[in-house]
């Protein structure tokens, strides 16, 4: 098994750049969201895209992988540290630590922009009913309606 798990340990280091990548992603969307930054926002959800779209492509090739090298596209990285040797061992033991810190770091994040968002709408919401009319400035044609009693005009006027 020496040196077989190498491809796995390149896609794990791959997934690893992705990862800490989308967490400055992450970052730089907290910022922007704290500044109302549209523009910027927008451009950092294309490349957040580009960066979900690659680490796709990258799980189906480790999916791939595992397939071919142990016959099971779903083995775990636990499964795999156990099949590999010393360096090898451990070099998988890092990836999955550094790995593992990456992904629940961006999870952090993302829980922070979305409650940063959640925040947004909710005073654009308490703006908007502030300041639009409400359905009761609609209803009052009721007092304006000529009553059949008394006419609108006098003719004897």
């Amino acid at each position: 098994m020496a040196m077989i798990v190498a491809p796995l340990i390149h896609l794990l280091r791959m997934h690893i750049e992705l990862y800490e990548s989308l967490l400055a992603l992450s970052r730089r969307k907290t910022e922007a969201l704290k500044k109302n930054d549209i523009e910027a926002l927008s451009a950092l959800l294309a490349d957040e895209q580009k960066h979900i779209l690659a680490i796709r492509q990258l799980e189906e090739r480790r999916r791939r992988w595992l397939k071919e090298a142990l016959g099971d596209e779903a083995a775990t990285l636990s499964q795999c540290m156990d099949l590999a040797k010393g360096k090898e061992r451990e070099e998988l033991r890092e990836c999955q630590a550094r790995l593992q810190t990456a992904v629940k770091a961006v999870a952090e994040a993302n829980e922070l922009n979305r409650q940063l968002i959640e925040q947004s709408l909710q005073f654009v919401t308490a703006m908007i009913e502030t300041f639009a009319p409400t359905l009761s400035t609609y209803s009052r044609t009721q007092q304006y309606a000529s009553s059949p009693e008394r006419p609108l005009f006098e003719s004897k006027a």
